[in-house]
């Protein structure tokens, strides 16, 4: 390995461990026949990269925490998946309810209110997971714990949602790189910022 440079072996090596993480979430979502096995596996998947974020592990055993987180939070985390998507049906119906409704000034008023509490919901569903997977406590505190860091933290959250939409566009714009990255980057990007 004489001649290259590390960042170029790290960056390789980061690449590698993404590609795997990817391939552990698709697998572990359809262990739980995608239904139940959605939340458990994004939530094993922050939690390795937490410890790879943190720890800055080089050789850690990714599959091993994976498959023990995977089995160790899976009705803890569907259960607050089902809150999550049961918050998010509620704005969904709300927005339905509204394109239903002739136009007016309070219609208006009411569509501005629901955009501001829909992106304020997208910056909740982006933190519930480094959330879980950094504390340690019952369903009302991740909520809680999640709530403080969307509002008590304004910059990085706008921060955290421009760069996931920068990389929605590029991800959109070289859509081989879903199935080699896709949610793994996500959850990087989203760690390394919460």
């Amino acid at each position: 390995m004489t001649g290259i440079p590390e960042w170029y072996i790290r960056f390789g090596n980061w690449i590698f461990k993404l590609l795997m993480l990817n391939v552990l979430w698709f697998f572990g979502t359809l262990l739980g026949l995608i239904i139940f096995g959605f939340f458990p596996a994004t939530v094993a998947l922050f939690a390795v990269i937490r410890k790879l974020v943190m720890q800055a592990e080089e050789d850690a055993a990714i599959f091993p925490l994976f498959w023990s987180t995977y089995k160790a939070e899976f009705v803890k985390s569907n259960l607050l998946g089902m809150i999550v998507l049961l918050i998010g049906g509620l704005f969904a119906f709300d927005l339905y309810i509204l394109n239903h409704l002739e136009p007016s000034m309070l219609n208006q008023l009411l569509r501005i209110i629901l955009f501001v509490a829909i992106i304020v919901y997208s910056a909740f569903v982006t933190y519930i997971f480094p959330v879980f997977v950094h504390y340690d406590t019952n369903m009302i505190g991740y909520l809680k714990y999640t709530i403080i860091l969307v509002l008590g933290r304004p910059f990085h959250t706008m921060f955290m949602l421009t760069c996931l939409v920068v990389l929605l566009y590029l991800l959109r714009w070289i859509p081989g790189l879903i199935p080699v990255f896709g949610l793994s980057m996500f959850a990087l990007l989203i760690m390394k910022i919460a």
